[in-house]
C-alpha cells in the first residue's frame, strides 16, 4: 500500500491584492519606472516570492495587481512601508483563498493615461479599479508570455479602458478612508493574542487582543 504524507497534500493558495500610490513629489516629472521595477525584482527575490500579476507605472502614480501567498504580500507591505519613492500607498483590496493564479509572470509597463476624475465615490472608485485590473488578468492569462508582452508594448484601446488613468490612482491614493499600509499592517501583520477563560483577570478585559 503506497502512503502519502499529509504535508504532500496540503494547497497552495494565492491571494490577489491591489495596492495604488503616489510618486513622492521630488520626483514627479522623473522616470521612477526603472526604480520601481528594480525594487519589485529585489524585494521579492529576498522574499522568496514566485508573484505573479501587473505593476502600471505613470508620471506620478503606480498601481499594482499582484498574486501571491497571503503572508508573502504582507512582507511586501512591510518592505513597500521603507521604499522612498513612493508615498500614500494604499491597499485597495485583497482576496485570499484562491486556488489558482490568474497570470504566470509580473509584468511591468510604463504608460500614460489622461482622464480626469469625476465627483465619484472613493470606494465606488476603488472597487472600479479592482474589478478591470482582475478582468485584464484575465485577459491576459489566456495568452502565452509572449504575446503579453507584445500587447503591453502596444495596448489596445480596450486593454486601456481597463487601466486606471493617472488621475484616478493618484485620487485613490490621497484618500484617507482608504487603507493604508499601517492600517493594513496593523490587522494582519499584528499577532494575535489568545487568552483563555482561566488565565482572565480583575478587571475584565477582551479574550481576544488584535
Amino acid at each position: 500500500m503506497q502512503t502519502t504524507r499529509l504535508s504532500s497534500l496540503k494547497a497552495t493558495y494565492y491571494s490577489r491584492s491591489a495596492v495604488v500610490a503616489r510618486v513622492h513629489e521630488s520626483l514627479v516629472g522623473q522616470d521612477c519606472s526603472k526604480r520601481v521595477q528594480e525594487f519589485f525584482v529585489s524585494t521579492l527575490q529576498k522574499l522568496e516570492c514566485d508573484a505573479s500579476g501587473l505593476v502600471l507605472v505613470q508620471d506620478s502614480s503606480v498601481c499594482v495587481i499582484l498574486e501571491s501567498t497571503s503572508d508573502q504580500f504582507t512582507d511586501l507591505c512591510s518592505e513597500l512601508r521603507s521604499f522612498s519613492v513612493l508615498t500614500d500607498v494604499k491597499v485597495l483590496a485583497t482576496c485570499d483563498d484562491n486556488a489558482t493564479r490568474l497570470m504566470k509572470s509580473l509584468y511591468f509597463k510604463k504608460l500614460s493615461i489622461a482622464k480626469p476624475v469625476d465627483d465619484a465615490d472613493e470606494f465606488q472608485l476603488a472597487k472600479d479599479v479592482v474589478f478591470n485590473l482582475v478582468t485584464l488578468m484575465r485577459r491576459f492569462g489566456a495568452m502565452p508570455a509572449s504575446t503579453i508582452k507584445k500587447t503591453l508594448a502596444a495596448p489596445s484601446n480596450s486593454d486601456l479602458m481597463l487601466m486606471p488613468s493617472n488621475d484616478t490612482v493618484v485620487f485613490l491614493a490621497k484618500h484617507e478612508s482608504l487603507m493604508s499600509l499601517d492600517e493594513f499592517l496593523d490587522i494582519y501583520k499584528a499577532p494575535i493574542s489568545i487568552e483563555l477563560e482561566s488565565e482572565r483577570v480583575w478587571p475584565i478585559h477582551p479574550l481576544f487582543t488584535y
